[in-house]
């Protein structure tokens, strides 16, 4: 989470949900673990509770960890 200023709480659980993505084990497990990442900032960005610029480096930071772990499962 390299340049995203997050409070502690939203950053474990951004931590987590990345986690999930990178151990998914299938990619049907991967596709979930992205939706649900996906929900957690559209949920922040509901709340207000961070910047726009911070929502869309979020989206952007949980939509390239769900390729690339899709990418390294369909080989």
């Amino acid at each position: 989470m390299d340049g995203v200023i997050l409070s502690a709480r939203i950053e474990r659980g951004a931590d987590k949900l990345l986690a999930q993505i990178a151990r998914a084990g299938s990619m049907i497990v991967a596709a979930k673990a992205g939706a649900r990442a996906d929900g957690f900032v559209l949920g922040l960005e509901s709340a207000r509770a961070v910047a726009d610029e911070t929502i869309e480096q979020l989206y952007v930071i949980f939509d390239n960890a769900t390729e690339e772990r899709l990418k390294v499962l369909s080989k």
